[in-house]
């Protein structure tokens, strides 16, 4: 009788024990599966990984030669002057462009790019295109003419970064502007005859109100665009007869150069380009008189 009480007593425990380890296997499996299924749900929830993005140099917009208007198709990244900082501080790398109207229809820019040192930097204004050459702490600080009131003005940096910014320069009606633009291997020089003298582009100082000519754009880049842009108060261009002298070289003489010109008058901008056939090699050293560039001024005159 007594064996058989042990006997049911020791089946009873045994009973439990395995009743328990079960609860316990049946938790931890439990527990193992809500575990995978909310690692599962975190990793649902973490956003996907972006491709890294291959950044090439100064689209092919931001050339003289590209075919067409410049556009934004070929711009990998669109920085505006306005653009609020990114939260928990500012980005070391970014770019900031600002824009100051100045005297005698002028536009003060001063590109600051602190990851961008030694760089070519483009600068379009309706129209009007020239590189520049940042400082070796990433720093554009020049001046140049308003072609229009409404100053809306482009930089594009090599990484493929653009900027846009906009000023308004109310004296800029008060001027006619004639600017030529071109690209190498064309060595020009704009010429302007008024009476008797005779004015053409330099780095000399600015003198406010005069009828000068303004020499843009930086050679020490890769693709240089350089620029020339006549001033004169008033809205006509009186007798001044307007020319560009073209050196032939090794480098230009046989090929076909392309030349844009804006006439910019009473808040309106005309563009023309022409393609300049060089004479063929053989003749290097010889200059070729280009005549007749700006537009009509008729055309961009009020009715």
């Amino acid at each position: 009788m007594r064996w058989g009480k042990r006997v049911l007593r020791y089946s009873a425990v045994l009973g439990v024990a395995l009743a328990a380890a079960h609860a316990a296997e049946s938790l931890k499996s439990s527990s193992v599966s809500g575990s995978l299924s909310l690692d599962t749900l975190r990793r649902s929830q973490e956003p996907a990984v972006q491709p890294k993005v291959d950044k090439g140099a100064v689209p092919q917009s931001a050339s003289l030669s590209a075919p067409g208007k410049p556009g934004l198709d070929d711009v990998i990244g669109i920085t505006s002057i306005a653009a609020d900082a990114p939260e928990g501080g500012t980005d070391p790398c970014q770019p900031n462009l600002g824009l100051t109207p100045a005297p005698d229809g002028m536009v003060a820019l001063r590109l600051q790019a602190p990851c961008n040192p030694g760089e070519r930097v483009v600068i379009r204004h309706a129209g009007l295109s020239f590189t520049a050459l940042s400082s070796p702490s990433g720093v554009v600080a020049l001046s140049f003419p308003a072609l229009r009131t409404d100053a809306l003005v482009a930089v594009y940096l090599e990484d493929s970064q653009f900027l846009m910014g906009q000023t308004t320069v109310p004296d800029a009606d008060d001027f006619t502007r004639v600017a030529l633009i071109w690209e190498p291997p064309a060595e020009l020089e704009m010429r302007v005859t008024d009476g008797e003298k005779v004015l053409v582009g330099g780095s000399g100082l600015f003198e406010s109100g005069a009828e000068q000519v303004f020499a843009l754009g930086s050679a020490e880049v890769a693709a240089p665009v350089l620029s020339r842009v006549y001033s004169v108060p008033g809205h006509d261009l009186g007798e001044a007869r307007i020319s560009a002298e073209l050196r032939i070289t090794p480098a230009s003489c046989g090929r076909t150069i392309r030349l844009a010109t804006l006439l910019s008058n009473r808040g309106t901008v005309l563009e023309k380009e022409q393609l300049v056939p060089v004479p063929l090699c053989g003749t290097s050293g010889d200059i070729l008189v280009l005549k007749n560039l700006a537009p009509a001024l008729k055309l961009v005159t009020p009715k």
